[in-house]
């Protein structure tokens, strides 16, 4: 990955040096993936999928850099050929962490971690064809654009370019900001044992606006001076660790649900646990949004 220095502080050359080297990463995980879905590649390829999209959002628009819909496309189906496996492995390594240490209901937890990993093998074989299909897919679409960089890289500094460049990308971060303390600023959780289903999607869309908050920053670290660029990445990542906890949890409920039919007292008393858990840590992530989200504006000197 070349630094903005390396290619003359070019904003086109950047978004395409930037943009090759998601495809490259995400090609790699997708095969990886289709010829093995571990908990570990599942996990990288949808990570990998939302950075790459992210990055064709960003930049959107820039001259010298073509319409990349159908590789956006490709990637949103190729994450979601794994969605399943990654919202039952989730399942199974959240559930370890309800109520920890022995207890009445560890027999019960047991035939349920056990359901899981079942339902975990089954769905493996089940999507093989899938995710093969959404890999190749990908790979053609990435092929069909590469290579993006069509003209030599320059080192020739040019002061207007420099500003072209940290103008643009400091006005996309900041889009991605303000996006969250617009969510934010309308979301209200009440003081109910029990997280209503508005709350809960209110949680999750400002879960996923930090996610883009945080991946566009990354794109930005190259223009930023590192003492700025710290403290920020370290709140965004913070957040994004507790939101996600949360809609684990949120994942694991609905699992939990599909799984049992709580009919003795053992399943009643994990699905009870599981639904506490859900409200706890969302009301984490609401805290911490609190204490690490200001109100809107604020953050312009981050």
């Amino acid at each position: 990955m070349l630094a903005p220095a390396e290619v003359g502080w070019d904003l086109a050359l950047y978004a395409q040096e930037w943009l090759e080297e998601r495809f490259r990463l995400t090609m790699k995980l997708a095969r990886d993936a289709q010829k093995k879905p571990t908990v570990r590649a599942v996990h990288d390829l949808r990570v990998a999928c939302r950075r790459l999209r992210e990055a064709i959002s960003f930049f959107h628009g820039v001259s010298e850099v073509p319409p990349l819909s159908d590789v956006d496309r490709a990637a949103r189906r190729m994450a979601r050929a794994v969605r399943r496996l990654r919202e039952t492995d989730v399942a199974m390594k959240r559930l370890a962490k309800v109520s920890e240490g022995p207890s009445p209901t560890d027999a019960a937890k047991r035939e349920l971690s056990k359901a899981l990993a079942k339902k975990r093998e089954k769905l493996e074989r089940k999507r093989r064809g899938k995710i093969a299909k959404r890999a190749e897919q990908l790979e053609a679409a990435i092929e069909e654009h590469l290579p993006l960089r069509v003209r030599p890289r320059s080192t020739d500094v040019d002061p207007a370019k420099e500003t072209e460049l940290r103008t643009f990308v400091e006005s996309r971060v900041a889009a991605r900001r303000a996006e969250v303390e617009r969510l934010f600023a309308t979301a209200h959780l009440r003081g109910g044992k029990e997280l209503t289903e508005r709350e809960a999607d209110q949680l999750h869309g400002i879960r996923v606006a930090i996610k883009h908050w945080r991946y566009a920053s990354e794109i930005a670290r190259a223009v930023m001076p590192r003492v700025l660029y710290r403290p920020i990445a370290a709140k965004l990542v913070h957040l994004q660790d507790l939101g996600g906890k949360s809609q684990d949890f949120a994942d694991l409920v609905t699992v939990v649900e599909g799984e049992l039919d709580a009919g003795t007292h053992e399943e009643r008393t994990i699905l009870s646990a599981v639904r506490h858990e859900r409200t706890r840590s969302a009301r984490e992530f609401y805290d911490a949004l609190k204490t690490l989200v200001p109100p809107s504006g604020a953050l312009n000197d981050v």
